[in-house]
């Protein structure tokens, strides 16, 4: 084992690439074994379709770097011929070239992120819901106590002005006493 940090990095990294290599090699083999398992059964449309496919995956390997250009070239040749001994020029103008994938916009992150702020959003519409009703509550109470209020108030009032009527005849009273 290397005992420089540059080099353990380094050996990462390799094996990295070792292994996306031999996936990629992996799937050339499997998709030139269609191209011959087509042939094989004499199936032409088949066969060119899958010959296009690999002829495809073949020049993806190529521009990764994981084979030379030029081996993908003599390949693509080969698996063309092969397919081309079967396929018809009615199987190649029947071939329809497959739809690209949808490609997938954003990530669980993002999407996660996205569920956190409608939840943020529903629990903010909540909370202002509650915080009206309070507001509503509050005054409601609040006009209550300012009518309690004036209410007291009115009984005081009338209650001194009694009471002021009792201390004037009160006095009155007194007055014609004397």
């Amino acid at each position: 084992m290397a005992n420089i940090k540059s080099q353990k990095k380094r050996i990462i990294t390799n094996e990295k690439a070792r292994m996306r290599n031999r996936a990629v090699k992996s799937e050339l083999k499997t998709a030139t074994r269609r191209v011959k398992d087509a042939v094989a059964a004499g199936d032409g449309a088949a066969a060119y379709a899958a010959a296009c496919a690999a002829c495809r995956l073949m020049d993806k390997a190529a521009s990764k770097g994981v084979i030379h250009k030029n081996q993908a070239a003599n390949r693509k040749s080969g698996i063309m011929a092969l397919a081309n001994s079967v396929a018809t020029a009615e199987d190649k103008a029947a071939y329809v070239k497959p739809a690209p994938k949808a490609q997938k916009t954003g990530s669980k992150k993002a999407a996660a992120k996205e569920a956190r702020k409608a939840a943020m959003a529903e629990a903010s519409a909540e909370k202002a819901k509650r915080r009206e009703k309070q507001l509503k509550e509050e005054k409601k109470a609040a006009e209550r106590k300012a009518k309690e209020a004036e209410a007291a108030a009115k009984a005081e009032a009338e209650a001194a002005a009694a009471e002021a009527a009792e201390a004037a005849e009160g006095e009155e009273a007194a007055a014609d006493a004397e």
